[in-house]
């Protein structure tokens, strides 16, 4: 416990400003004469404590003061405050005090940072804080988690897994799991779980595949070579939803899209949320599947 309060000690200290023997030792929840104990032990370790008398006088540390750190380049310190900004907009509870620690260690003061995070939606996602906390405990508790799956092909399903990671990719969160009824790594989409329940069992396994080096999340399907044309109009979900290599404007302003993709009710859902803004080139049976679902629906509202 002491040296965890001699921490806090010099990371108080370390933003500059003098504070009192007694302000320290209601911070540390200890008394004065325990304070000035830890203070003349920093003292004998080479830390350099001074203190001033009079009007906004106290202890603190000479200015030229920082804790050991040549072994990180000022980049490496720079990347790393930039990181746990980043890292505050998931919502983690200790990136706000984990920066300030190091903006103290590093004595650096951070301007506005040039990336802002936020990973909350525009709408209910189905992953909410709750979900999000949880997992997170799971994982960092290494905790087996049960749950409801349901898939892209609407198969319901009860798993048990061992979540080993978080990941957000696409405009989603995804949890890297491994199977236990499967007996592999799986990534599933965060959103479809449901009935979350965190166990008291406690499991050893390590994650073996790296999940950012997936290069997606649809490995167990077939894909097929689809090429589409789309309207001038839905030219922004061309370029949010397709890679620049796959997309060949056309003369007439309109876009033909080619990209392999799994051919099942997920993508004829995902197709027609165009509208008429789409047509189906290729595959044949894609397009038919498609003209057969436009039928079905017609046939609905014909009623």
């Amino acid at each position: 416990m002491q040296v965890e309060r001699l921490f806090k000690i010099i990371f108080l200290l370390m933003n500059g400003s003098y504070t009192t023997a007694k302000e320290l030792a209601e911070y540390c929840s200890v008394s004065v004469r325990t304070i000035q104990r830890d203070l003349d032990a920093l003292s004998l370790a080479g830390i350099p404590i001074c203190s001033s008398r009079g009007y906004g006088g106290g202890v603190g540390l000479l200015k030229e003061f920082t804790l050991d750190k040549t072994f990180m380049t000022e980049q490496e310190q720079t990347d790393i405050l930039h990181g746990l900004q980043a890292l505050q907009g998931t919502g983690y509870a200790d990136a706000n005090d984990s920066f300030n620690k190091f903006a103290a260690l590093f004595r650096k003061k951070m301007e506005d940072s040039w990336l802002r995070v936020d990973f909350s939606s525009w709408c209910a996602s189905g992953f909410g804080k709750e979900k999000f906390d949880r997992l997170k405990g799971a994982i960092l508790g290494k905790k087996v988690i049960t749950f409801t799956y349901f898939s892209s092909e609407n198969r319901i399903s009860e798993r048990c897994a061992e979540p080993l990671c978080l990941l957000f990719r696409e405009r989603a969160w995804y949890v890297c799991v491994f199977d236990r009824k499967k007996n592999r790594e799986m990534i599933l989409r965060a959103s479809r779980i449901r009935n979350l329940r965190v166990t008291d069992e406690i499991f050893e396994r390590v994650m073996q595949a790296d999940p950012m080096a997936t290069p997606d999340y649809s490995t167990s399907y077939d894909l097929q070579r689809v090429v589409l044309r789309v309207k001038a109009e839905h030219a922004f979900r061309v370029f949010d939803e397709f890679p620049d290599q796959n997309i060949y404007p056309q003369p007439d302003g309109t876009f033909l899209i080619e990209e392999p993709m799994p051919i099942n009710e997920w993508l004829t859902g995902y197709l027609l949320s165009f509208a008429d803004g789409l047509e189906v080139i290729e595959p044949l049976t894609l397009r038919n599947a498609l003209k057969e679902k436009i039928c079905l629906m017609k046939k609905k509202y014909d009623k």
